[in-house]
């Protein structure tokens, strides 16, 4: 035990460095440390610095267990890259300004603290990217004039105070399914921002979208105003997305699209159409808690009004309104059992960072008599974008991922599933995935589940006890016939004739479908037997009726 208690904090350390590779200097203890150009200083022990400054291409790797503090300012080359790994724990006492290209990767065991979470975090580089897998928390986060952020959140990012931006700023924004954003102040978009949520975000006050995008397939809370002023700007919701405070001012050439379930508590939307899916199969449910005033713009289609209390009609559901209704506009549709599609709020995908739609690789089932053959087309109920056009070979990149028996396999170059002849019956699966031929790095994958019918293959024992039947009648021409029960062909043992040749063959009768369905009733015999050229196959007759033909090309037990 105590050799045990002596190598274990070895194998702490081995463990936490082997998180950082490529180290040029470890754990440096100068308070005012210079983090030298192109170099990778690793950390696998605490350290505590001042006032530290960065060079260009300077990497900082903290391993999991330990603690990085920075108790005052920060200081570098102006857009000069600086790349942080943070497995372990990365402390900022007071408010931040990164004049450096940032890029930050925040492991699952890692987290980033500025001010103790209540410090600001400005970025002013011009080209940054965070992913976080572990936990960001501060106060205000402010991206900087003319910067190009891109932000991936798989973990939780906690922005105590308002999340803001620069007019001039390009900011790509994605919780991914999983994430969970906390915004406790305000915070806005621009033209050149889109925020992707496939995870949970909760804010406890408005936004002013301003022209930018927000696509939503998961859970977005607002609690505050959200005023959709500026050109386009865009509001797409096939998740769960909730305002319990106002929406207000939709210019014409905004968008607000529905195809989950859009709560609101207010909405003076302004000149914005309210659009549905263009799917019959598909719906959208609006949930009000007050009448909403929309104008004269066109509402639908395939969309469904629902008023929280009372009764849920137009004249219930609008105010001071005379919109325009496009096809399948209902009211609480769900009361009278009468919805044509039902509420998804979990539609199963997430857009790419830059907001556009992935593929679609719909999950498919087939059955398939044992004895192999090709069955389906996976590519048939798939889309090479959400909603889109069908997937197709010209559109789409096809690929086989995985299988669980490689016996069952994807045609890559028609979308088939092939069972190989001899596969035993059984539930198998195969995984494949499609990729955009326009963007190859916009996949989707499903799983193919293919039963195969049948009896599983039986194999037994030659019957040896009992009576030996010695054959009398043989052809051989091997040139040895005679006679005797120890001469051939008495001394191949267990049958009534026996054929033998090394160089010619044994013909049944060919015969087609239609030649074997002509055979007259009469002549049919249990045990016949014959090639059948339409079927390919080695026929026998199992009750010597016309039904009862039976392809002998799987091996099983006929007991």
């Amino acid at each position: 035990m105590r050799k045990l208690l002596y190598l274990f904090p070895l194998f702490f350390y081995y463990l936490s460095y082997a998180q950082c590779t490529g180290c040029d200097v470890q754990n440096p203890t100068d308070p005012n440390y210079h983090f030298p150009d192109n170099t990778t200083v690793c950390f696998t022990s605490d350290m505590t610095f001042n006032n530290p400054t960065f060079g260009t291409n300077a990497k900082i790797c903290i391993a999991s267990g330990v603690t990085l503090q920075f108790q005052n300012s920060i200081s570098g080359a102006g857009n000069a890259p600086v790349s942080l790994e943070v497995h372990g724990t990365l402390n900022f006492n007071q408010t931040i300004t990164s004049v450096a290209n940032l890029n930050v990767h925040v492991y699952d065991t890692g987290n980033i603290t500025v001010g103790g979470g209540n410090g600001n975090l400005t970025i002013d580089g011009q080209i940054n990217e965070i992913v976080n897998e572990g936990l960001i928390e501060m106060g205000v986060l402010q991206l900087g004039n003319n910067s190009n952020n891109k932000i991936d959140n798989f973990g939780n990012l906690n922005i105590n105070g308002n999340l803001n931006m620069s007019s001039s700023a390009t900011t790509l924004f994605r919780n991914e399914g999983g994430g969970l954003i906390f915004i406790g102040g305000n915070y806005g978009n621009n033209e050149q921002s889109v925020y992707v949520n496939c995870g949970t975000i909760i804010s406890q006050n408005g936004f002013n979208i301003n022209g930018g995008k927000i696509i939503n397939t998961g859970i977005f809370t607002v609690g505050g105003d959200i005023n959709l002023s500026g050109s386009s700007s865009e509001i797409y919701n096939f998740g769960l997305f909730t305002s319990t405070g106002n929406m207000n001012n939709a210019p014409a050439d905004a968008v607000i699209y529905n195809e989950g379930e859009l709560a609101l508590n207010q909405y003076q939307g302004g000149n914005a159409a309210i659009q549905g899916p263009s799917s019959p199969t598909k719906k959208g449910y609006i949930v009000l808690q007050n009448p909403i005033q929309v104008g004269n713009v066109a509402v639908g289609p395939n969309l469904d009004f629902r008023r929280t209390t009372g009764v849920s009609d137009p004249g219930t559901v609008f105010m001071n309104s005379n919109p325009t209704f496009l096809t399948n506009v209902t009211y609480d549709c769900a009361s009278t059992n009468s919805c044509s599609a039902p509420l998804i709020i979990n539609p199963g995908f997430c857009p790419a960072i830059n907001g556009d739609f992935p593929p679609m690789a719909v999950d498919d089932t087939y059955t398939i008599a044992a004895g192999g053959s090709s069955v389906g087309i996976v590519l048939d109920n798939d889309f090479e974008t959400y909603g889109g056009a069908q997937a197709t070979l010209s559109n789409v990149i096809l690929s086989q991922v995985s299988t669980s028996n490689p016996n069952i396999s994807l045609n890559t170059t028609d979308g088939h599933i092939l069972v190989a002849p001899g596969t035993p019956p059984g539930n198998y699966t195969l995984v494949y995935q499609i990729c955009q031929t326009a963007s190859p790095s916009n996949c989707d994958t499903a799983t193919v589940t293919v039963t195969i019918q049948g009896t599983v293959p039986c194999y037994k024992p030659a019957a040896t006890a009992g009576t030996v039947l010695t054959p009398d009648f043989g052809i051989t021409s091997l040139s040895r016939a005679d006679k005797g029960g120890n001469n051939w062909p008495g001394v191949r043992k267990g049958a009534w004739a026996v054929l033998e040749s090394k160089n010619k063959g044994f013909v049944l009768n060919r015969l087609t479908d239609a030649q074997v369905a002509a055979i007259p009733q009469a002549d049919l015999k249990e045990g016949m037997m014959v090639y059948n050229t339409t079927q390919n196959c080695l026929q026998v007759n199992i009750d010597g009726t016309a039904a009862g033909w039976k392809c002998f090309n799987t091996q099983t037990c006929p007991d």
